[in-house]
């Protein structure tokens, strides 16, 4: 597929899943509790993101910071 056509390889791997595992579970990012990492971080211990193209969690982020009280 990779020769034929580079910009579909994603969008293959991801129909491929969905078709060998008869759901899309493995496809899917998985859902991340951002109040849970806030609460294993400190001063010494702080969160990194690590992003793939298309991920933006900056709104995730503001909104985990007004419902703690931060501005």
């Amino acid at each position: 597929m990779k020769c034929f056509r580079s910009d579909r390889v994603v969008n293959g791997v991801f129909k491929f899943i969905k078709e060998f595992y008869n759901n899309d579970y493995y496809a899917q990012p998985p859902h991340l509790d951002y109040e849970k990492v806030f609460n294993q971080s400190n001063e010494k211990s702080p969160i990194i993101f690590i992003l793939s193209p298309g991920a933006d969690p900056v709104k995730d982020v503001e909104n985990l910071g007004t419902k703690l009280g931060f501005s």
